[in-house]
């Protein structure tokens, strides 16, 4: 077994795509990097929907930093003809179907339980969906082949004293000691360099709290397919409902559908566990409608759960009918809440990305933009040689990326808030697209100037705040009082209202939204 010394400027634990990007736009700059994975690619890996935001950002990286290689990877289009071999979707936009009373599609009610919201004005441009296990390897491989040193599958333990860390381990057949300056904890959930360092959590203090059941399927039918055969007209969408990231909105949580190019579809459900708490409360009180207050039983596996929360549904049931799990091949996976918030995302000598210092949940497809904002502006941080200037900015990090997630908390309970209610379940969300759209308008290195998601406006956390008392006030008076709050909700979001949101006469069929295809 041979053994290496290696002296980096960086050592990165975790070579996802956030740990494997940040590898690159270092050495692209000049830097000098290691990357550790106790795992090897290609790996299964969830969080693959891609937005205008992302792809926005994304391009300014791969601008700023010399990487023309990532450049096709902002456009569905661009994606297709120059990396045919990675695979992806196409997504055009969100779309929402009510599925809360559980009952089937209807053409007479159905204009009324369906939200469809533009993110890209045609396929070409069309935002995508990442096989995440495709993606990750491409920039793992791009990082090796730009000069990073990298361990894959094997064991190590750390070191750290003032200005140094130190990883002992075995990667393949080579034993290593790395010696590095500054370490980036980007395990995600594994939190690898937080756990050393015995960072407090505080995941208490977040409002969201929900688990999920998921995987990815073959041989599911479209939305569209079952809709066409209900009779409902989808001529009038503003795009093909499946080209998206399709949100059935559920009783007690939600479930996503990602389609990938090949047919196959990722799906999990989101549950939300207060909901589901309460529909226990309201099955002993019998005050609500059968349908809307089925507690969910104790599963033994997470086949057994799939199959009740998709046989809950007519059409869920329909779509699922013949499907079999491809994707991972340990089959369906289940969570435990999956929220979490560290109190510390940076020192003098580490950082963490936005993955590993906390997660709320897939609800709006944040976490592939949000964790490109925290990679672009560390690497910026990494190029200050000034200790005391470094030290200052990785702080104002730190405490950024902490209170952008609590921003992206209190945008995804409200919507799980509104449950079992869709039309306030889309009135909340007018609220992420009102900050992501804002976003998506500004100049193109908006990673670099603006908090994510508003985060750092005050008048907009302000508007969070009031607006989250109006929406329990809503909930508990009725229909008339929902009504004012679409009204106070339509007013209070005009200073960041750019793309002509509570347009009423497109029937909640939204095309204005779409990124313009100059941004990037």
């Amino acid at each position: 077994m041979s053994r290496r010394i290696e002296k980096p400027d960086v050592l990165i634990l975790g070579s996802g795509f956030g740990g494997s990007l940040l590898a690159l736009i270092l050495l692209r700059a000049g830097k000098s990097v290691v990357l550790l994975d106790r795992q090897k690619h290609p790996r299964f890996a969830i969080g693959e929907s891609s937005t205008p935001l992302a792809d926005k950002t994304l391009a300014a990286v791969a601008r700023r930093w010399s990487i023309p290689e990532l450049l096709p990877l902002t456009h569905w289009g661009t994606w297709k003809q120059t990396y045919p071999h990675l695979l992806c979707g196409r997504k055009r936009g969100f779309t929402y179907f009510d599925q809360t009373d559980l009952t089937d599609v209807s053409p007479a009610s159905f204009d009324h339980r369906r939200l469809l919201v533009s993110a890209s004005v045609d396929n070409e441009h069309s935002d995508t969906h990442w096989l995440r296990s495709d993606v990750d390897q491409f920039l793992f491989q791009l990082a090796q082949q730009s000069g990073a040193v990298t361990f894959e599958g094997g064991r190590y333990e750390l070191q750290h004293g003032p200005g140094r860390w130190v990883a002992t381990g075995t990667g393949a057949d080579t034993e290593f000691f790395v010696d590095a300056p500054f370490a980036v904890d980007a395990t995600g959930s594994g939190g690898g360099l937080l756990k050393f360092l015995g960072i407090p959590d505080q995941t208490q203090e977040l409002r969201t709290n929900s688990r999920s059941v998921f995987a990815h399927f073959v041989d599911t039918q479209t939305c569209e397919q079952l809709l066409r055969a209900s009779r409902i007209d989808v001529e009038r969408f503003p795009f093909a409902c499946d080209d998206a990231a399709v949100h059935q909105v559920l009783p007690d949580g939600w479930m996503w559908q990602l389609r990938y190019d090949d047919n196959s579809l990722s799906a999990g459900f989101m549950i939300d566990q207060r909901t589901d708490q309460r529909a226990g409360e309201r099955v002993e009180s019998q005050t609500v409608p059968s349908t809307r207050r089925d507690r969910a039983p104790v599963f033994a596996t997470a086949q057994d759960e799939w199959d009740w929360r998709v046989a809950r549904s007519a059409f869920l049931s329909r779509q699922f009918a013949g499907s079999f799990v491809n994707r991972p091949a340990s089959g369906l996976t289940t969570t435990q809440r999956i929220q979490r918030l560290t109190t510390q995302a940076a020192g003098t000598d580490w950082a963490a990305i936005t993955n590993t210092a906390g997660f709320i949940d897939p609800l709006h497809s944040t976490g592939i933009a949000h964790t490109l904002f925290s990679v672009a502006r560390l690497a910026e941080i990494l190029m200050d040689d000034d200790s005391s200037t470094r030290t200052e900015r990785l702080q104002r990090y730190s405490a950024g990326l902490i209170e952008e997630i609590r921003c992206v908390d209190e945008l995804v309970e409200g919507c799980y808030e509104g449950l079992p209610e869709f039309s306030l379940w889309c009135l909340w969300g007018m609220l992420y697209f009102a900050a992501a759209t804002s976003m998506e308008q500004a100049g193109n290195d908006a990673f670099s100037s603006v908090s994510f998601l508003r985060a750092n406006d005050p008048a907009f956390r302000q508007l969070l705040r009031e607006g989250r008392e109006r929406l329990t006030a809503a909930k508990r008076d009725g229909a008339k009082s929902v009504e004012h709050f679409a009204e106070w909700i339509q007013k209070a979001i005009e200073p960041w209202n750019k793309v002509g949101l509570f347009d009423f006469e497109c029937d909640n069929l939204y095309s204005s939204t779409a990124a313009p295809v100059d941004a990037w």
